[in-house]
């Protein structure tokens, strides 16, 4: 824990999950078809309120890749879920309202992160600049390649949306680099290039020690704990693959100048207990 930091409590679920398979993501230990769910974080910040990182899958996702080209999307990861799954019936199960939430973090702007938006119309959301950039404008053909389903994005989000520089966020490769989002110590975002369009990840301060929401820089941890890249095949819809390699190899350096902090990414099976 960075000393004098605030401290937050984090609690991760899940909404939904499509279906893969197995060797795309692990070539070497894959098998079959394998369920990838949509996990997102509830924080609780002691000045800040309630927040998520991420969305998950929500209804909407189904509306959004109704016709074409988008049902292309919806063809390529078919989406499971159930009625209590969506992060707003999660919360409220919780107890809480969805104008409770006063902030997202977006990692990025993929479908299985961001379908649930429209459910939390009060929050601000935070994500990168160029991740906000790419998202507000390509349609069609050219955001499905990119992973953008437009009708996720809420019409007025330009004017609650908070960018950060891309320059601003954190290196994993450079010590003591960091963007403080609270100026607290409690939430530093760092760049996270090459699955997404500014994809950023989060290290949290937690009372249980540190915690890095590094959202898909892989897909799952034991593959990566392994050095076992995803096939190639997926840089048909990566931002950038060498981008990503990159990123890769620099969270193993990142995990052994911080061994106390614990790793996770967002469709790693053990978040929902398998």
């Amino acid at each position: 824990m960075v000393p004098g930091s605030t401290t937050v409590k984090l609690q991760i679920f899940h909404s939904g999950y499509c279906v893969a398979h197995g060797k795309v993501i692990d070539p070497v230990n894959g098998q079959k078809h394998c369920k990838v769910y949509a996990t997102w974080a509830l924080i609780e910040h002691p000045e800040q309120g309630l927040m998520l990182f991420d969305t998950g899958y929500a209804p909407r996702f189904r509306s959004a890749t109704a016709h074409w080209p988008y049902r292309l999307y919806a063809l390529m990861t078919p989406m499971f879920l159930e009625t209590h799954e969506p992060a707003v019936e999660r919360l409220k199960t919780l107890g809480y309202a969805p104008d409770q939430i006063k902030s997202i973090i977006i990692s990025h702007f993929h479908g299985d992160h961001i379908a649930g938006l429209h459910d939390f119309p009060n929050a601000r959301v935070f994500c990168s600049a160029s991740a906000w950039a790419q998202a507000s404008t390509v349609k069609g053909w050219a955001a499905v390649s990119k992973g953008i389903l437009p009708d996720l994005i809420p019409g007025d989000l330009g004017q609650r949306i908070q960018c950060i520089d891309d320059a601003e966020l954190g290196q994993l490769n450079l010590k003591d680099s960091a963007y403080d989002l609270f100026d607290d110590g409690s939430m530093l975002l760092y760049a996270l290039p090459g699955h997404g369009r500014g994809q950023l990840g989060a290290l949290l301060q937690t009372s249980d020690g540190p915690v890095f929401l590094a959202a898909d820089a892989a897909w799952q941890l034991e593959p990566w704990r392994a050095g076992i890249l995803p096939k190639s095949i997926v840089r048909l819809f990566f931002d950038d693959w060498g981008a990503y390699k990159k990123t890769f190899g620099e969270l193993w350096d990142f995990a052994e100048a911080h061994p106390d902090c614990k790793i996770v990414f967002t469709h790693s099976p053990e978040l929902v207990g398998l």
